[in-house]
């Protein structure tokens, strides 16, 4: 999904279609979210 937005043709779009599901710029903000979350985990153990 992350990478899904940062395509040029998805620039400046708030909601694309992902894997055949529509997705908008809100999923976008909590996958970012998550990923960083398991990052972090990831860096303490």
């Amino acid at each position: 999904m992350i990478d899904a937005f940062a395509l040029p043709e998805n620039a400046g779009k708030g909601v694309i279609k992902v894997d055949g599901k529509m997705t908008e710029l809100l999923h976008l903000e909590e996958a970012k979210r998550v990923v960083a979350v398991a990052e972090a985990i990831s860096q303490t153990t």
